[in-house]
């Protein structure tokens, strides 16, 4: 536990060190911290804690995104994953305010994922595409992002990456809610195995500083169904974990 907090708390200071002086230049930022605990995990270690950092920011140009998980594992020790994306959007760019039916917006994406395990060959994967801004009044975000894949342990290969990501708010009398995560819906080409996967991480929270007087959208407690269908891309080891979590928004 201590090697995570350190690490996250190494995390978070390195952040700040980077981004502030460069926040003034950014229209928006927002950032949380996430403690999740389940069990049932495949592959190692059924009990897991993982603490979590998210970020996002828009600039002159485009949008920006990433997040970190910690974990500190049994099996293999302190294990880092790390997912980051820039966006590039044509609204910003051009000036002009794109209006196809339902998408506001197109913007070129490039990603980066990246893991210090397995520590002799640690995992990188690149990911280039284009994402659609689908947002309207009933959302705080939603879109679609369609990206070819390369796994750096995967030679002459090339797959498909299709990810809905959103986030929806809504009320049950005075208590807000909100209803967020994402799905990775990946080719056979972005594993070993050669193997579609689905990975789908659907959080449900509740507004707890909302309800507790203290401010709204900052303190939120809740659960996230993780569900990976072929693991890894490993055929017919499907894991389903339910985490409780606690998210903090700032």
């Amino acid at each position: 536990m201590y090697k995570i907090q350190k690490t996250l708390s190494s995390f978070i200071a390195l952040f700040i060190t980077l981004f502030a002086p460069l926040s003034y230049s950014f229209d928006w930022t927002s950032s949380n911290v996430q403690v999740l605990y389940g069990s049932d995990f495949e592959f190692g270690d059924t009990d897991r804690t993982t603490f979590t950092v998210e970020h996002a920011n828009g600039w002159d140009y485009g949008t920006n995104f990433f997040f970190v998980d910690v974990t500190d594992r049994n099996d293999i020790g302190l294990e880092v994953y790390a997912e980051v994306y820039s966006y590039l959007s044509f609204n910003k760019i051009s000036g002009q305010q794109m209006s196809l039916g339902p998408i506001k917006d197109i913007s070129i994406l490039a990603g980066l994922n990246i893991s210090n395990k397995p520590e002799n060959d640690e995992f990188k994967a690149y990911l280039l595409g284009l994402s659609f801004d689908l947002s309207n009044e009933y959302f705080d975000y939603l879109q679609l992002d369609v990206a070819a894949y390369k796994g750096d342990d995967i030679s002459h290969k090339y797959g498909l990456q299709i990810t809905p990501v959103w986030s929806y708010p809504f009320e049950i009398g005075s208590a807000k809610f909100k209803f967020r995560g994402f799905t990775d819906f990946r080719t056979g080409n972005t594993n070993n195995s050669g193997n579609f996967h689905i990975l789908a991480q659907p959080q449900f929270l509740f507004d707890i500083g909302h309800s507790a007087g203290i401010k709204k959208d900052t303190v939120y407690i809740g659960t996230e169904y993780s569900y990976w269908y072929n693991k890894f891309g490993v055929k017919d080891v499907d894991e389903s974990v339910v985490q409780a979590m606690l998210i903090g928004f700032f």
